[in-house]
């Protein structure tokens, strides 16, 4: 081949070349080409051992080859456009294994989903590694990258089918560009379909996250537990421990410290902190403690308050008083006598009197409580619910319970605290001209004295007052039980390191088992966004399916490769043997031709050349030029 200088005339090199897949041209005799060029522009020098190739060769121009390299490469095309690939059809042949196993793994990641939030539903969180969001997220994601790719193979199959039924450049496209984004889908018009569907489900699929992440959360909730406690807590209050009698009267006493620090304590409902171990939260639970063991006599009957009788100008409607009595073949008691009105009517002065004498015994008590946070401790209804364990035996020391002058007594603190707390006395009283009145010296007669009707009174509208005769009183007796009981309770507590009985020790701790409710964070299954995530999810999973109807009408396994749509189109620079290769044919016997895309010089009639673009071999193409139009 002749060499132009770098700087010559219009007249190019002539180039001889065959075409064919044969290596020969068409009428078996050499072709000439003649370039012509209209500036002056230097040629690429040939490079000594570099085999030029016709379009339909498969030598690679970017690297010397050798006769041997080459000739092998001939000789496999020669070979393989011998034998040729089967178009083969059919069910099975065809079917696109890839594509409806990722559509069933879309299909197992929404079950997974599904028993993701049912098994973790009311789970405590610590019992999980990971979050059940986390787990979501990743099927989520999994299902969404299995549709995709199930769409992929879909769209491949339907553009092919497309092809094999018929169909126009146009149309072609519009497929191609269904597939290839969102847009182009959504706003396809009349040329909206199944391929154009699919697109748009795959991607508004991601809506699905949200859903499922939503259908996930931590709650706190309680949890009930039997766990065992350990109590420090004298079971009964040590003889001698609350009252001391300073003089040879029973009732001439004083508290002990303990018992004043007790007392204090109750008036200002300081928290009882327990000497409770072994709660974390809070337990409910009995305990064995000191206390008082009530026995009762009730009598209640019709009456009536006569004021004008001389010998009774003033009654009581509402009483409570208490004594107590030395201890003797039994424990040292208190007696309480309460008595209150109710059903009064005004008219004659009338209502229901209840009395109740209840003697007090020392005793060991079952008592209900509950331990709060582990530490601080509330008592139950101990009138109601407290279990009497065991009597207390009276004190083996005569000086102990009014045995002798100047002597300790176990509950004469109680009795005094009683006194004190509870001592009441309401009155109804005749003044004569002014008729009767009422009087209320006490907190207890105020404190259970029932509310009346608010009915202007003294020239007030709206505000009443209680009145004689026609006031009424509820029942102290579980009041009044329950708070000398707490004190006990209290004494119990601090008497947990005094000597227990006549020994030298202290009481041994009690083993409890209580119920302990805590607050668990527990995951929560919001069933309403998985049902929406689930529906939505299968159904653009449903809508990819059609785009795989028809494969098996298909003779090979296609792809939307370029290299496999140029062979079909039968591009000069892919001409050959392999029109029914599949794409991994294709690329092993035409991998090493050479491609560029560049401006070749095209020809008509009058030797007027027309520019244009083309993917070819290197060797026949230059570089586009800026500002050049190209035909």
């Amino acid at each position: 081949m002749a060499q132009q200088a770098e700087s010559g005339s219009l007249m190019a090199d002539v180039e001889p070349y065959s075409v064919g897949d044969d290596g020969q041209s068409p009428n078996s005799q050499p072709h000439t080409v003649r370039r012509e060029h209209t500036v002056p522009r230097k040629l690429a020098p040939m490079v000594s051992g570099v085999e030029v190739h016709p379009v339909s060769s498969t030598g690679n121009l970017y690297k010397p080859i050798s006769e041997s390299e080459s000739d092998s490469t001939r000789d496999g095309l020669q070979k393989y456009g011998s034998a040729g690939d089967v178009w083969s059809p059919g069910f099975w042949r065809r079917f696109p294994f890839r594509g409806i196993l990722a559509l069933c793994g879309c299909l197992a990641c929404i079950v997974a989903s599904i028993v993701v939030l049912v098994v973790s539903d009311d789970q405590p969180t610590d019992t999980w590694t990971l979050s059940p969001t986390v787990y979501l997220a990743f099927l989520m994601a999994g299902t969404n990258m299995l549709a995709r790719f199930a769409f992929h193979e879909g769209v491949k199959i339907a553009w092919w089918r497309k092809i094999l039924r018929g169909s126009t450049v146009k149309d072609l496209h519009d497929q191609w560009a269904h597939a290839d984004g969102f847009l182009e889908a959504l706003f396809a018009g009349r040329q909206f379909n199944l391929v154009a569907l699919a697109s748009i489900a795959v991607t508004v699929m991601v809506i699905d996250q949200p859903l499922i992440q939503r259908a996930s959360s931590v709650i706190s909730v309680p949890r009930t537990s039997l766990v065992n406690v350990t109590a420090q807590i004298a079971p009964e209050i040590p003889w001698g421990y609350t009252g001391f009698q300073a003089s040879r009267g029973s009732t001439q006493q004083v508290m002990t410290q303990p018992m004043i620090s007790v007392f204090n304590d109750y008036n200002s409902q300081a928290p009882i902190n327990a000497g409770f171990s072994g709660c974390k939260d809070t337990c409910i639970g009995y305990v064995a403690a000191g206390g008082l063991s009530a026995k009762c006599t009730t009598i209640g009957a019709p009456i009536q308050y006569n004021l004008t009788d001389p010998d009774n100008e003033s009654v009581s409607p509402f009483s409570v008083k208490s004594s107590l009595d030395t201890a003797d073949t039994i424990s040292s008691q208190i007696t309480l006598d309460i008595a209150y009105t109710d059903n009064s009517n005004a008219t004659d002065c009338t209502g229901v009197r209840t009395e109740r004498i209840c003697s007090l015994f020392p005793a060991t008590l079952l008592y209900p409580v509950t331990v709060i946070n582990g530490s601080t401790l509330r008592l139950g209804d101990v009138a109601n619910n407290a279990t009497t364990l065991s009597f207390q035996p009276p004190p083996p020391n005569s000086g102990t319970d009014g045995g002798s002058d100047y002597v300790g007594w176990t509950i004469g603190g109680l009795y005094l605290a009683a006194n004190n707390l509870f001592a009441s006395q309401a009155l109804y009283t005749f003044g004569g001209g002014i008729g009767y009145y009422l009087t209320l010296p006490d907190t207890l007669s105020n404190q259970f004295l029932e509310p009346i009707p608010l009915t202007p009174s003294g020239g007030s509208a709206g505000i009443s007052s209680p009145a004689a005769c026609r006031s009424n009183w509820a029942d102290p007796t579980s009041h009044i039980l329950n708070s000398l009981n707490e004190m006990a309770f209290r004494l119990s507590l601090v008497a947990k390191d005094f000597p227990y009985r006549t020994t030298n020790t202290t009481p041994a701790p009690q083993f409890l088992t209580m119920q302990q409710t805590s607050n668990v964070n527990v995951f929560h299954s919001e069933y309403r966004f998985l049902i929406s995530s689930t529906v939505l999810t299968t159904v653009f999973v449903i809508l990819i399916i059609p785009t795989f109807v028809g494969w098996w009408e298909l003779g090979r396994t296609v792809t939307l490769n370029p290299i496999e749509t140029a062979k079909a189109f039968d591009a000069p620079s892919l001409q050959g043997p392999g029109s029914n290769a599949p794409l991994s044919t294709l690329v092993r016997s035409m991998g090493g031709r050479g491609l560029k895309l560049g401006e070749v010089d095209g020809y008509t009639p009058g030797s007027v050349v027309k520019r244009h673009l083309k993917l070819a071999n290197p060797i026949e193409v230059t570089r586009p030029r800026a500002g050049v139009a190209y035909a």
